[in-house]
């Protein structure tokens, strides 16, 4: 589903991506590294938010930078810095999004189910400035995955969440995996990371540093126990 060839960003001298190849089919794709390690910079790649200064970044086979409608139709995405239209209510700015996504009114429907999975339904017709940090993130989310998008990439979503919140989220993803969707996350949340990734990379100094199940990092770092935490830091610090 997505594809990255020799893939170089650069900000002056700096290689915020370096060399970086990779594949991403249907699966729950953990993207982690330390501040600074390029994650951001990666998924805007993926997101045709910037183009590489040298390598291919592929989406269903469509290269981004010159087919980037296409490919951001078969994407949602939450950001971490998340900015919402405050002026409008939730619902409102969840029909806005619907509207720009060219959904039908079947999305009228879904977006009934999210506010009510996601305890918003009782909000739904405040305006969303009125609505707390958390609250926000909940609408991001929901608008995140409406339509059913092929690819979902969330950046740090678990930010601002309560534990109810937190387990809503993880069976939305788990359904989704299942329907053979492509999730791609990053977190700081190595707890969450260990329980909800089929594969993992850290990313240090822009490069992979490695890449593999849980299972298989824990093995890489001889760290077969313990907190997960231990293993981040272990590759984190690679090339440092």
């Amino acid at each position: 589903m997505i594809k990255l060839d020799s893939v170089v960003k650069l900000y002056g001298e700096l290689k915020a991506v370096n060399q970086v190849s990779l594949s991403i089919g249907a699966e729950i794709f953990a993207l982690l590294g330390a501040n600074g390690a390029g994650k951001s910079t990666m998924l805007k790649l993926i997101l045709g938010m910037i183009e590489p200064d040298s390598g291919q970044v592929l989406v269903a086979d469509k290269e981004v930078r010159f087919n980037y409608v296409q490919t951001r139709q078969i994407i949602g995405y939450l950001p971490e810095n998340l900015v919402l239209y405050e002026r409008l209510t939730g619902r409102e700015f969840l029909q806005f999004v619907a509207g720009v996504k060219g959904l039908g009114r079947e999305a009228i429907l879904e977006i009934d189910q999210a506010l009510t999975d996601f305890d918003l339904k009782a909000k739904q017709n405040l305006l969303i400035r009125q609505y707390s940090f958390g609250m926000k993130k909940r609408v991001g989310l929901i608008a995140a995955m409406l339509g059913n998008p092929q690819i979902l990439i969330l950046d740090e979503p678990l930010n601002g969440l309560d534990v109810e919140t937190i387990a809503t989220l993880r069976k939305r993803i788990e359904a989704l995996h299942k329907a053979g969707k492509t999730i791609i996350f990053s977190s700081h949340i190595m707890d969450f990371v260990e329980r909800m990734a089929s594969r993992v990379v850290i990313l240090s100094r822009g490069q992979v540093a490695v890449d593999g199940t849980v299972s298989d990092l824990r093995k890489k770092a001889n760290l077969v126990n313990g907190h997960f935490e231990e293993v981040f830091f272990h590759f984190a610090r690679a090339n440092t």
